[in-house]
């Protein structure tokens, strides 16, 4: 029996082309359909270039944090970065370091770096602050990444013992920010950076961008231009107002030699940002040597942070995932020399594709090994790759962390045996609203990966649990549209923390309360489905353009091309067809996966990923059915060809 669903499908070729009046239809249809891309002017839609970025000035305590690491640098006391075990925490504290290792300024300041692993809690847990009570020479400044924002007690205990906190983070907004402290985060209620929505990884390229700026003649010179018959005052990219310092009367009571006209504008627009403020920041910047030259380095880290812990990519985002993918071809370039040997490394050994690096290859290729590291306790891996110093080393090290990922599948594969094992003994754990699955002898660190697969098996929501460091730490996934985060606040009596997303959410229990969690999340599960299904029921499956297979081909995809990088806020585009005729059905990987083609589409392949089984059943019964799907680079064997990849097949209802 087919699957049914309400569709809501997007115009067809031809009509875009008949109604929108533009030389690129299609591609103004799209972008004008995405809230956070209409907004962004045509010319900086098309151009990727280091003159859209904002200030970073505007972010909070950023010149008390500039003044410390500097100040700390000259008096050459020890600075030590602590970074969370994700692929956001190891980017974040791989490029800080990166660049405080590699700068000349810093030259002979001892830096240490220091990891959460897998077997740790989260943040500046009893055994974060037992790490760094035992680094050697104690820490005189310390800069977490990636975590700190709430936990002012843990601060306040370092700072009692003389140790000065630096907190670059992106999440929860703290109750009370310590004293002494310094907090970089877009979150907190005073910042006035335009962003709110950005990843560790592109604080720590702030932090580099600002440092840069700091140390050059134009840092804190203030421009001026008139406007409505008043002067108007500009200082390191930022509109003075009474909510800066030197504030507007304190600017207009500098010496007239301290001031500098705001630069005239060029006749044609190019690069160039239409505001004043991103505009004059650029401007001051070229006026610095090598700048741009030093960021196309320090950006590429931004970029895969970015994409790997979700960060929509509307505004600032998709700016800095752009000019992070033009920086990391550029590794791929053997006669263009870089500093970077342990990304140029890691690049090579994944195989990615020398002429085309994609946000996808960010978040399915290189994000999933630095997690590995982290996932396997062994984040210092991925850490001392990214900090690899000559290209030999760094090879072997982007072996040993190949390895190490090789080492997170097959433990993978050892809980999915054990589980698989589990449900077989006692069939009646699959009936019930949602599957439950621990045992002692499960292994930690792939819990999510397992969930989601236990999803795949029982098309329902899946909740499994592994020991880990004296309790256990668990993952739920969705089956559809539910709210796994409701199920959470359901049972949260019976959990020591929890947090994630709609669709995949991670918590911690103690051991003895698993037996009560379970039975828990049964009872509550029944009520939760009940409400979600009336959210569910009136699910409408989006698409963006309905098309017919003759009309699939390499040119229709790159007439949106320019939409990239897609990821959260601009997911790729959704392709109906209509009533199509698969042919050619070749079963993957023992029938879990199937490729094949479809009557009218040419060489066009189709690819169904984790549903090839029930894909052809489906196909045994029908003559034809809908597809919904994207279009998709694969780059295999030194080749490049274009792919449907299905998302979901059945019997598409209109919904209009």
């Amino acid at each position: 029996m087919l699957n049914v669903a309400k569709v809501r499908f997007g115009p067809s070729l031809s009509e875009i082309r008949a109604q929108v009046s533009s030389k690129k239809p299609l591609l103004r249809y799209l972008v004008d359909s995405r809230e956070e891309l209409k907004k962004i002017p045509p010319h900086e839609f098309l151009n990727t270039s280091f003159a859209y970025l904002h200030s970073p000035f505007s972010l909070p305590d950023i010149r008390e944090t500039i003044d410390l690491i500097l100040e700390y640098s000259k008096n050459k006391k020890h600075i030590v970065l602590y970074g969370d075990r994700d692929a956001d925490g190891v980017s974040s504290t791989s490029s800080l370091a990166f660049f405080l290792k590699s700068h000349p300024y810093f030259k002979d300041v001892p830096i240490s770096v220091l990891n959460s692993s897998e077997s740790d809690p989260y943040g500046l847990c009893t055994e974060a602050l037992d790490k760094i009570n035992k680094v050697t020479p104690a820490p005189d400044l310390l800069i977490t990444l990636d975590f700190g924002s709430s936990q002012a007690n843990e601060i306040d205990l370092l700072t009692a013992k003389g140790i000065r906190v630096i907190v670059l983070d992106h999440h929860e907004i703290p109750e009370r920010i310590p004293d002494k402290t310094c907090l970089v985060n877009p979150r907190r209620l005073d910042s006035q950076y335009p962003e709110k929505k950005i990843c560790t990884a592109v604080l720590a390229f702030k932090i580099i961008q600002a440092i840069l700026f700091r140390l050059s003649d134009e840092f804190d010179k203030i421009y001026f231009k008139e406007e409505n018959g008043q002067n108007i005052y500009f200082q390191n990219g930022i509109l003075l107002s009474e909510h800066t310092v030197p504030s507007r009367k304190q600017a207009s009571e500098v010496a007239v030699e301290n001031l500098f006209p705001f630069p005239e504008r060029p006749s044609t627009k190019g690069e160039l940002p239409d505001d004043d403020e991103r505009f004059l920041f650029y401007t001051q910047c070229l006026k610095v040597k090598d700048f741009f030259e030093s960021l196309e380095e320090e950006v590429d880290l931004a970029g895969i942070g970015t994409i790997t812990d979700l960060m929509p990519l509307g505004g600032e985002n998709r700016m800095i995932v752009k000019l992070s993918l033009q920086s990391l071809l550029t590794f791929l370039d053997p006669d263009l020399p870089k500093k970077r040997y342990g990304i140029r490394s890691l690049l090579k050994q994944l195989s990615l594709n020398p002429k085309s690096i994609t946000a996808k290859d960010l978040g399915w290729s290189i994000g999933p090994l630095l997690n590995a590291a982290g996932r396997m306790g062994k984040t210092e891996e991925a850490v001392n790759l990214l900090l690899s110093e000559d290209l030999p080393s760094a090879d072997k090290k982007a072996k040993t962390l190949s390895g190490i990922n090789e080492e997170r599948k097959d433990r993978t594969k050892r809980n999915l045996d054990r589980a698989d094992r589990y449900f077989k003994r006692k069939p009646e754990r699959t009936e019930h609203p949602v599957v439950f699955c621990y045992e002692p002898d499960m292994e930690p660190g792939v819990s999510g990966i397992v969930a989601t697969r236990m999803v795949e098996d029982f098309k329902r929501p899946a909740i499994f649990i592994a020991p880990d460091n004296g309790d256990a730490r668990g993952s739920i996934r969705s089956y559809s549209k539910e709210n796994v985060i409701e199920l959470l606040n359901l049972v949260s009596e019976h959990l020591i923390h929890y947090g994630g997303h709609p669709e995949a959410g991670g918590f911690s229990v103690e051991l003895d309360k698993i037996p009560i969690l379970e039975k828990a999340m049964y009872e509550k599960s029944k009520l939760w489905l009940a409400e979600e299904k009336e959210v569910t029921d009136k699910y409408i499956l989006p698409t963006d353009i309905t098309v017919l297979p003759e009309e699939l081909n390499d040119k229709l995809y790159k007439e949106w091309k320019p939409l990239e990088p897609f990821g959260q806020g601009n997911p790729d585009v959704k392709i109906a067809i209509k009533g199509v005729k698969p042919i050619h059905l070749t079963p993957l990987s023992g029938g879990k996966h199937i490729r094949f083609n479809v009557l009218g589409s040419g060489s066009m392949k189709f690819i169904l990923w984790n549903k090839g089984d029930e894909f052809q059943k489906a196909v045994s019964g029908v003559g034809q059915l809908d597809l919904i799907g994207k279009l998709e680079e694969n780059y295999f064997m030194g080749k490049s060809s274009i792919q449907f990849v299905v998302d979901w097949f059945g019997d598409a209802v209109s919904a209009e």
